[in-house]
């Protein structure tokens, strides 16, 4: 494990793959907490509960914080699935439990409360307390808002900005304030041979475009074969072309590994095609970098 500056963490029980990297001024404090491998936390990250789990190839952005009002009590805890990331400023409070599917993305500045109260219940004031459970390979964009005692489905696209206060059914697309069934059953839709290629050959045409200022040479091919995707690269020293492939369906990654080949790797993961292997996504930088 890589633990950056100020950072801290005070637990009970701690697993930790030795891959996680953990930013600068992160505050960790709980009974129980365990982060699987390719992990990353970035900066000014605040957790603190009972139990937080995660699992494999959590991306933990910027000033992050799992806390706030009673998350020290026994339901206070946490589990996130793999492939799971979550953006800056976002705020998950577990008052009671917060359960976080695979495959799921949560945009900047998202609040999860799995409480609400405030003022004198006896004097007719409301309150709410419940948990919030959120499925596999869920969208819920920045600055929406999860309110308590809420289930939100699998394959679910919520609209930017939502307040989501009832449970959500799988496969839909729902938006608004509050958060609303626009159309059901959508999600995910299996694409036929000509249209998964038409959507790949656009994604690999839009990297190729960004080939000049990367200073990628031009010998570099890209073709697309029943669901494959085919990198090219000559190498002028070994007078040789090596090949490498990549599986939109299965999602598997083969073939020779290059610098080159890492960064289409992380271009696909920007159209939400995730090849996960056993290095971390990188890419190449611009020149003006």
């Amino acid at each position: 494990m890589k633990l950056g500056k100020n950072s801290k963490i005070i637990a009970n029980h701690i697993d930790i793959h030795k891959s996680v990297e953990i930013g600068d001024n992160v505050q960790i404090h709980c009974d129980t907490i365990k982060i699987d491998e390719f992990s990353k936390i970035g900066n000014d990250v605040k957790i603190n509960c009972k139990s937080f789990e995660a699992g494999s190839w959590l991306f933990m952005w910027d000033r992050v914080e799992v806390g706030r009002g009673g998350c020290t009590g026994p339901n206070s805890n946490v589990k996130i699935g793999n492939h799971v990331g979550i953006f800056e400023d976002t705020i998950i409070n577990p008052s009671e439990s917060v359960e976080i599917g695979d495959d799921v993305g949560i945009g900047g500045e998202v609040m999860i409360w799995t409480h609400g109260a405030w003022l004198d219940v006896t004097q007719g004031f409301p309150s709410d307390f419940g948990p919030v459970k959120i499925g596999n390979n869920v969208w819920l964009p920045a600055r929406c808002i999860v309110l308590p005692n809420v289930t939100i489905g699998d394959d679910t696209v919520i609209g930017i900005g939502s307040i989501i206060n009832r449970d959500l059914p799988s496969g839909c697309l729902a938006a608004g304030s509050p958060c609303k069934v626009i159309k059901e059953n959508c999600y995910p839709k299996e694409l036929n041979n000509k249209e998964l290629q038409k959507k790949v050959l656009e994604i690999t045409n839009n990297w190729c475009k960004l080939h000049k200022d990367k200073n990628i040479p031009e010998e570099v091919g890209v073709e697309y074969d029943n669901g494959e995707i085919i990198l090219k690269e000559y190498d002028l020293n070994l007078n040789q072309t090596f090949t490498t492939k990549y599986n939109v369906i299965k999602k598997e990654m083969t073939g020779h590994d290059s610098i080159l080949a890492e960064d289409l790797r992380d271009y696909l993961r920007r159209e939400g095609i995730k090849i996960y292997t056993d290095k971390s996504f990188e890419s190449i930088k611009p020149e003006w970098l």
